[in-house]
């Protein structure tokens, strides 16, 4: 069963341009995963303080293996302080 989700995450006022290149970092590192078919980051135009990461994985397996995964564990600890709010939902195939 393919795992979708959409995560929403803003900034700390005035800290997007330090939080955007350690997302970046988790990019490179998570499409390198097994299982991993998509993760992608975007960037509000309207408000720069928001970014949104779509992702797809090949199971739950391997998704539950990213989240365990030490390099994403240790950018979401550095990136703590840098964020106010994180929203995850989950997206369904809808054909």
């Amino acid at each position: 069963m393919v795992i979708a989700n959409q995560i929403i995450i803003e900034a700390v006022e005035g800290k997007s341009e330090v939080l955007k290149p350690l997302l970046n970092v988790l990019v490179e590192a998570t499409l390198m995963e097994k299982g991993c078919q998509k993760y992608e980051l975007y960037q509000l135009d309207e408000d720069k303080d928001v970014f949104f990461i779509i992702e797809i994985w090949k199971n739950k397996k391997r998704y539950k293996a990213h989240l365990d995964n030490e390099h994403f564990q240790k950018l979401c600890s550095r990136m703590q302080e840098l964020i106010e709010i994180q929203v995850s939902n989950a997206l369904n195939l809808t054909n």
